[in-house]
């Protein structure tokens, strides 16, 4: 307690010392609010990646379509998988219904006639039924398509929501509903096959609920000696989803699986296993519990949607590692400002340690002394900047709107991010472990001048001026 005494006294005579633990704040804090924002932002990125991605996918397009039945009704009957739906994708060239030519071309700069059709059982649709919650990509908020056309109010309906949440494709041409935004050659047409688009792609070719495109594909093996078909089929809008990853929606539309392998003319119907995993249970568990129970499938066939997309998840999440290394040399440098600050107290405070040791203290009362110091600093630092991260975190994207009103700059644009705010996840594990690195590499800073004072000699010390 006497040793704890003489130290804060030595602190407090020395203002200066205010310095180091306010560079211990400030470099802890960035570390904090740093982290959290890019914990944020990878939680943001895997959100946007992932899409419409299920948990864990099988790919069962090279197996016979009564194999693929029976692993179907096998995955459905298992405890660990919530849900298990068929799916298959088809490549397709779409554009306007009375301009079939002008698809087939070369598409210019800015055009996206190439697209994805992905089927999907209009079961998936269905709240708690599906792998995945597709009402929530269909009720989006953000209308693009009135946006650019600027001729919609706020309470206006969006020309490409879908009519039912639970219902995507329902589709009636005597329905006054489909009537009222079909053309007139278009209202008796019940071959029509209601399709999904990414609301992106289908803001920039101006289609609303109801339009009428043309999609064209190609059927045929020619590796079984098996000419290629251009196949040709009239589609109709039922509205449009958004995952807000960008080259997600304007490269994929949803249609139902059946009407798509028979436009298709797909052999198996079955091309691909999308499952969810049960709650409780993790995405790599699940695929490696697929692995070892679905026999005569190959364990490369069997992935999470992460493995799938495991290079650009990896780039984010390297980037996270970076930036936090990066941010941890400010700890660093706020640390070395308390050795020259202790360096500097052992020099002026040479002849009290002479005379402590004339009292009959130890040698190494003084390097506890010292070191007792640094401690002090660093400790309160560490907690300053732990809980002042913590605040900032929590106010910063008040702040920042308060500084955009202020001065008109905003610190990102939130067309490119797709989010209207910075996205903050606190991670208390890894910041606690972060509060911990800072003292111990603070205690290492003080190591130094606390030897020094630890073995100055008594008479030499008393004789300093």
């Amino acid at each position: 307690m006497d040793l704890l005494l003489v130290a804060w006294r030595y602190l407090v005579a020395r203002p200066i010392t205010l310095v180091s633990t306010l560079s211990v704040t400030v470099g802890l804090a960035a570390i904090v609010v740093v982290d959290s924002v890019m914990n944020g932002f990878l939680a943001e990125q895997r959100s946007m990646i992932r899409a419409l991605s299920p948990d864990v996918s099988v790919d069962v397009g090279d197996l016979p379509a009564g194999q693929a039945e029976a692993l179907l009704a096998e995955l459905r009957a298992m405890g660990e998988v919530r849900a298990a739906s068929p799916r298959v994708e088809v490549p397709a060239i779409h554009g306007e219904a009375d301009e079939p030519s002008a698809m087939m071309t070369v598409p210019g700069h800015g055009d996206e006639h190439f697209l994805n059709l992905i089927g999907i059982d209009p079961a998936e649709a269905l709240h708690g039924q599906g792998v995945i919650d597709f009402a929530r990509f269909l009720a989006h908020e953000r209308c693009e398509y009135a946006e650019q056309a600027g001729r919609f109010g706020a309470d206006s309906r969006c020309p490409l929501r879908v009519r039912q949440l639970d219902a995507p494709f329902s589709f009636d041409p005597s329905d006054p509903f489909w009537r009222s935004r079909m053309d007139d050659e278009y209202r008796h047409r019940d071959d029509l096959i209601p399709v999904v688009f990414g609301e992106e792609l289908a803001s920039r070719f101006g289609y609303r609920v109801g339009s009428v495109i043309t999609a064209s594909t190609f059927a045929g093996d020619p590796w079984h000696d098996e000419r290629l078909k251009v196949r040709q089929h009239q589609f109709v809008v039922a509205g449009a989803f958004v995952t807000r990853d960008r080259h997600f929606d304007v490269t994929h539309a949803l249609v139902p699986r059946d009407r798509l392998a028979e436009f298709a003319g797909l052999v198996s119907p079955l091309q691909e296993l999308a499952v969810a995993a049960a709650p409780g249970l993790s995405e790599p568990a699940l695929r490696d519990l697929l692995r070892g129970r679905l026999a005569g499938v190959a364990a490369a066939a069997i992935q999470t949607w992460a493995d799938r997309r495991s290079l650009l998840l990896g780039a984010v999440e390297n980037e996270r590692r970076v930036m936090n290394v990066a941010m941890f040399f400010v700890v660093i440098v706020a640390t070395f400002s308390l050795f020259v600050t202790l360096h500097q107290m052992v020099r002026r405070k040479t002849r009290d340690i002479g005379v402590l040791a004339a009292l009959g203290a130890p040698p190494l009362h003084a390097g506890r002394l010292f070191a007792l110091c640094g401690l002090i600093v660093t400790g309160a630092g560490a907690l300053f900047g732990f809980v002042g991260g913590l605040l900032l975190t929590r106010w910063l994207n008040p702040l920042l709107d308060g500084v955009e009103r202020a001065t008109g700059w905003r610190l990102f644009d939130p067309r490119i991010f797709q989010f209207e705010g910075l996205p903050i996840r606190v991670d208390l594990g890894r910041i606690g472990w972060y509060a911990l690195a800072t003292v111990a590499c603070g205690t290492l800073f003080t190591l130094l001048p606390s030897l020094r004072a630890a073995r100055l000699d008594p008479v030499e010390a008393l004789r300093h001026e």
